[in-house]
């Protein structure tokens, strides 16, 4: 399956309504033509409209890619709150397209020992956690770093409304910062916790 569906996409689904599917589309334009060469673009909406939505609650929509989509896999999805991160160094780490294989990723995220996630680190920089981008508070602003594991389309929907800014962020820099949320597509903004910053160890 990954050999032919290398790739991944979660998409937020609400009352069957899809969130974003315009930055989603750009992100599998961008991801076809790095991991596969493929200049043809797959269309993410009408794929969709071809199948059954449930039209109440709140689901993950899973699709794997290469050439073709694979069939959407809906997942009821529930929340599951983070209250501290585990420094990791991850400097080999390699995901700049999400990709459908995270075999490197959960391997690292099993070093998180007492916390609820890992945050990795490349080359003194931070990135992002195992699942989700991170900004962190400095007074009334918002900074992610400047060198993500992964653009998110959640990450570059809030850079597009001015609600975050990109910033290099070293690891001996957090104690410039009072606090950090963590968000993907799945996670709204609004919604995620504001945790203090010492929580990341």
């Amino acid at each position: 399956m990954p050999d032919t569906f290398p790739l991944l996409e979660s998409i937020f689904l609400k009352d069957g309504q899809f969130r974003h599917l315009g930055l989603h589309q750009q992100r599998i334009d961008y991801s076809r033509k790095q991991a596969l060469n493929l200049e043809d673009n797959l269309n993410l909406e009408s794929f969709l409209s071809q199948h059954e939505i449930p039209q109440q609650g709140i689901f993950k929509c899973r699709i794997l890619y290469g050439k073709q989509f694979a069939y959407p896999e809906l997942i009821a999805y529930n929340y599951k709150p983070i209250n501290s991160l585990k420094i990791v160094e991850a400097d080999a780490l390699n995901y700049a397209l999400k990709y459908s294989n995270r075999e490197a990723i959960n391997e690292i995220y099993k070093k998180r020992e007492s916390c609820d996630d890992v945050l990795f680190v490349k080359q003194g920089f931070i990135t992002d956690s195992s699942y989700c981008n991170i900004a962190f508070r400095a007074g009334s602003h918002w900074f992610t770093p400047d060198k993500p594991l992964l653009k998110g389309v959640q990450r570059q929907f809030l850079l597009n409304q001015g609600i975050i800014h990109e910033q290099e962020i070293r690891l001996s820099d957090l104690a410039r910062y009072s606090s950090f949320k963590l968000f993907n597509a799945m996670i709204d903004w609004q919604l995620a916790a504001e945790i203090p910053v010492e929580a990341i160890r």
